[in-house]
C-alpha cells in the first residue's frame, strides 16, 4: 500500500510546504520548508542582506522532491534577465568580460584573450599593472575608448563574440 506524504511549513506549522528555501548562516547549512507566501517573505527579508553579502561560491546541495515537485534553492530572487552579449553585461549585472567558472569553453579562451589585449594595451600604456591580478575598470574604459578612435571593434565584437 502506498502513501503519500505532506510537507508543512516549518514557520507556521499549518500550511503545505511548497518549496524548500536553503541557505547558510553563521557557518551552518539550513533548510527551510516553506509555503509561497513565507518563502516569498524570507526572500524580501534577506534581500537588503544579500545586496551587500560578499558572493563565496555556489555549493551544490541535494534537491529533494516536496510534496511531489521538484524543488529549488535559490535565495537570492532572479530579476535578472539574459542580456545579449553585445550589451556589455551578464545576467548579473557584471562586465561581459568577466570569467565565468561554469561558461562554455570557447566563450572563456575568447573572454581571456580580450582581458589579455586590455592588460598588454594597459602596460604599453604606463599603467601600474602587473602580469596576473584583476584589471582596473578605468584601464577597460581606456582600451575601449582607444578602439573606437582607431575604428576597431569594442567589447565582444572585438573577439569574435556578439
Amino acid at each position: 500500500m502506498a502513501k503519500k506524504v505532506s510537507v508543512v511549513d516549518d514557520f507556521d506549522n499549518d500550511t503545505l510546504a511548497s518549496e524548500t528555501v536553503i541557505f547558510a548562516f553563521d557557518g551552518e547549512n539550513l533548510a527551510v520548508d516553506l509555503c509561497e507566501e513565507n518563502a516569498l517573505g524570507f526572500r524580501e527579508l534577506m534581500a537588503p542582506y544579500l545586496e551587500v553579502a560578499t558572493k563565496l561560491g555556489k555549493h551544490k546541495l541535494d534537491k529533494r522532491p516536496i510534496n511531489g515537485k521538484k524543488i529549488s534553492a535559490p535565495v537570492r530572487p532572479q530579476t535578472a534577465k539574459a542580456l545579449p552579449a553585445s550589451s556589455g553585461v551578464n545576467v548579473n549585472g557584471e562586465p561581459w568580460y568577466r570569467h565565468d567558472r561554469n561558461g562554455d569553453p570557447s566563450r572563456e579562451k575568447a573572454k581571456k584573450r580580450y582581458r589579455d589585449m586590455v592588460r598588454q594595451f594597459g602596460l604599453d600604456a604606463g599603467y601600474d599593472l602587473g602580469e596576473r591580478g584583476v584589471i582596473p575598470a578605468d584601464v577597460y574604459a581606456a582600451f575601449e575608448q582607444h578602439r573606437r578612435e582607431e575604428g576597431l571593434p569594442v567589447g565582444p565584437k572585438s573577439v569574435g563574440l556578439a
